[in-house]
C-alpha cells in the first residue's frame, strides 16, 4: 500500500513529549494537516483517533482531526521511521493500529498518510470513559502530558 508520509496528532506533534522521538527518525519536514475522524483524550492522558468517513465540509471543520503531515525522503526512510515508531504507539500490543488514510494539508493538497488509530470496536468504551474533543485538536493537552 502506498503512502506519502505520516500523520501525527498527539505526543509526536511539535511541542509534544515524543516529538524528539519523531525527529530522530529523520523527517524531511512537517506541515499542518487534517484527517477525518473523532478525537478523544484518554483517562491515561493520551489521545486516541477513531477514523471516520470524510465530512462534507473541508477542514478545519467538525469531523476533522488536526495534526501534522510528516514527510520523508523516500519509502525506505518512511518504513524505517514506522519501524521505530510502532513500538512507541503500541502497535504490536494492539493498543493502536496503523492505517493509510486520506490527509488534507493546510493549502488544500491531498495525500495519503499512515495514521495511528484506535480500534473502532472500542468506540463505545471511548464514548463512556474518555473526553471527546469536538474541535479535533489535542494541542491544549501538549503541555500537560503524563
Amino acid at each position: 500500500m502506498e503512502s506519502d508520509g505520516l500523520f501525527v496528532y498527539g505526543t509526536l506533534r511539535e511541542g509534544g513529549s515524543n516529538h524528539a522521538w519523531l525527529r530522530r527518525t529523520g523527517p524531511e519536514g512537517l506541515t499542518r494537516a487534517w484527517v477525518a475522524g473523532r478525537l478523544f483524550h484518554l483517562p491515561t492522558g493520551y489521545p486516541a483517533l477513531v477514523a471516520t468517513a470524510e465530512p462534507p465540509m473541508p477542514p478545519p471543520a467538525a469531523g476533522w482531526v488536526k495534526g501534522e503531515f510528516v514527510g520523508y525522503e523516500d519509502e525506505a526512510d518512511l518504513e524505517a521511521a514506522l519501524a521505530d515508531l510502532d513500538p512507541l504507539e503500541g502497535v504490536e500490543e494492539g493498543l493502536f493500529t496503523r492505517e493509510i488514510r486520506p490527509v488534507v494539508l493546510e493549502g488544500g493538497h491531498r495525500y495519503r498518510a499512515w495514521v495511528y488509530v484506535f480500534h473502532v470496536e472500542r468506540l463505545p468504551r471511548l464514548e463512556r470513559e474518555a473526553v471527546e474533543l469536538a474541535d479535533g485538536d489535542w494541542a491544549p493537552y501538549l503541555s500537560r502530558e503524563p
